[in-house]
């Protein structure tokens, strides 16, 4: 029986090391920016294997990782102010869940950040499906890549591979609002819908094939329907008004990266 428990507890160090290995970096690099000129940006890596940032603030990163707005994290005044460049990469491809957790965990070990959660009600949307049904098309299974919402020309907004929850969140950043996903859908989904954009990215699309990390991308000038004409319309969604909860980050440590 002895040989048996020590069996058991290998096992569950084992999977408990190889849990914590999938939640890290194969390659990961941080440090303070020295070129302060340069562009800022956050891109994936090819093949969903990473991030790279080129002189961005510690909140960006942060709000990348945990899928949040700027306005939900409290902290230090210089999370806005102090810039860093980072490269975190994977041995694989990784899905958008992965990855996120991957940066929170550079993020925690690298700046020693000790934080908590709290929620409250706000007014917000809620992300219904209209009663005609929805219009998105189901992604094939057999393909693993996970891209965010990606942008084309004149407001067109491109999915592949998204999550439900990923819109909601990807919209709550569009319109500066909380967006609460109660669509019911479970799967991951392609589709194309256009809008005059906001202003406000969530995430920045990965640079074009041979551009350098100074590549700035900017979207297309307002132009076509507003986000809540185009849901319906072309996905079959809707934004309704609505008392919804909002996750805020409190840090309660945290410590400057020492060049």
């Amino acid at each position: 029986m002895h040989w048996m428990r020590s069996g058991l507890l290998v096992a569950i160090l084992l999977a408990s090391a190889n849990a914590q290995e999938a939640t890290q970096f194969d390659v990961a690099i941080m440090r303070p920016t020295v070129d302060k000129n340069a562009a800022g940006l956050i891109v994936h890596l090819p093949g969903e294997r990473g991030y790279r940032g080129v002189n961005m603030s510690l909140i960006s990163y942060l709000r990348v990782a945990y899928q949040v707005r700027f306005d939900q994290i409290t902290g230090p005044e210089w999370l806005s102010t102090e810039v860093y460049d980072m490269e975190g990469k994977a041995d694989r491809t990784c899905t958008a869940d992965e990855l996120h957790l991957m940066l929170q965990h550079l993020l925690e070990e690298q700046f020693h950040i000790k934080m908590h959660r709290e929620s409250k009600q706000v007014a917000g949307y809620k992300l219904v499906v209209e009663p005609g049904g929805h219009k998105l098309a189901d992604h094939d299974p057999a393909d693993a890549v996970m891209l965010p919402i990606s942008f084309g020309s004149a407001g067109e907004h491109l999915g592949k591979n998204v999550a439900m929850q990923y819109l909601a969140f990807f919209l709550s950043q569009e319109i500066g609002q909380p967006v609460v996903d109660q669509t019911g859908l479970k799967g991951h989904y392609d589709f194309s819908v256009k809008w005059a954009n906001s202003g406000v990215v969530a995430m920045p699309p990965p640079p074009p094939p041979g551009a350098t990390p100074d590549t700035v991308w900017r979207p297309s000038p307002p132009s076509g329907i507003s986000v809540f004409e185009a849901l319906p319309k072309q996905l079959g969604l809707r934004l309704e008004k609505a008392k919804v909860p909002e996750p805020q980050l409190v840090i309660d440590h945290i410590e400057k990266l020492v060049p």
